[in-house]
């Protein structure tokens, strides 16, 4: 579906669907957001809660997991909404 991390191919190399006519545009990046920020919000308030770690050192762990989890989780979801912007126009 995609020719690179997230550019989509011109079509499908096994059915031959046009992919350039589904656009899922901010889509993605907005869903990608919010479930990213479920599951580090919880992990924070958690940690506030029972630690109280120093601001430096909670950075130091949450910026590179959501950073890793919101490029770990964003092809597929930009997939998951193409797929369902598809199945939305079939007849």
């Amino acid at each position: 579906m995609f020719m690179g991390y997230l550019k989509a191919a011109e079509r499908c190399r096994r059915c031959g669907l046009e992919f350039e006519t589904i656009r899922s545009d901010d889509v993605a990046p907005y869903f990608t957001i919010l479930i990213v920020g479920h599951i580090i919000a919880p992990g924070v308030l958690i940690s506030e809660q029972l630690a109280s770690p120093p601001t430096w050192l909670e950075l130091s762990f949450l910026l590179p997991i959501t950073l890793l989890l919101t490029l770990g989780i964003l092809p597929f979801v930009k997939g998951a909404v193409m797929g369902a912007i598809w199945a939305s126009k079939r007849p």
